[in-house]
């Protein structure tokens, strides 16, 4: 399913700004630009994929997102022309916020009051501990798509066995195999479906997934 105004993320037009201005750019640069997690950081790319703002790039070592500027920068400029609902509401709000009475405004106060006790609590908690990847194979699934696609005749042609489909299991700690099967168009234009057996690992050192073996 594509990304559309109803599933984007809020953060997307802001990944893609921070993005337009590189002509590569990586899940852990997007994770630590927006201060967001792993996952999250994911998703935004492959949205950016599916608008065909970036192309994920595989050469065997890095793994990488080259960024089509050009369709980027129309997205971004598109994005700075949309109006402000908020702002095109704003007066006639305006005689209806200034009409509220004083109970209203000490509802209003004690509200702020309440926000800013639960946000200043939370701020003084100890921070969440980092997700564990080593054990995350929905996520390892993902990577192993992209490893099979730099494999294919026609990557942007392929549909993966969804994750519920596919045989899995752990012959390691932080490894992860996967035996699936993938329908993609040949040199011919023809698609056929191709059954592959692909080993992906984890590494928390570098926090980057790598391919140790592939059979297709």
């Amino acid at each position: 399913m594509g990304a559309d105004d109803k599933t984007i993320d809020p953060l997307f037009y802001d990944a893609v700004e921070y993005a337009v201005t590189k002509e590569y750019t990586s899940i852990d640069e997007i994770k630590d630009y927006l201060g967001i997690g792993y996952n999250r950081a994911v998703l935004l790319l492959e949205q950016m994929e599916e608008k065909g703002i970036a192309i994920w790039e595989y050469d065997g070592e890095i793994s990488r997102y080259k960024i089509i500027t050009p369709l980027a920068q129309k997205i971004t400029r598109q994005e700075k022309k949309e109006p402000n609902p908020g702002i095109a509401n704003a007066k006639q709000s305006d005689s209806k916020v200034l009409g509220y009475g004083g109970f209203e405004w000490l509802i209003a106060g004690i509200s702020f009051i309440v926000i800013m006790f639960v946000f200043i609590s939370c701020s003084n908690r100890s921070p969440t501990s980092k997700m564990d990847y080593c054990s995350d194979d929905k996520t390892a699934y993902s990577y192993a798509e992209k490893f099979v696609s730099s494999h294919l005749k026609a990557p942007s042609t392929a549909k993966f066995a969804s994750y519920y489909d596919i045989e899995s299991y752990k012959p390691a700690e932080c490894k992860f195999n996967f035996i699936g099967y993938v329908d993609a168009q040949n040199s011919f234009g023809a698609t056929l479906r191709t059954k592959f057996n692909a080993l992906v690992r984890y590494d928390p050192n570098t926090d980057k997934y790598y391919l140790e073996n592939l059979d297709m």
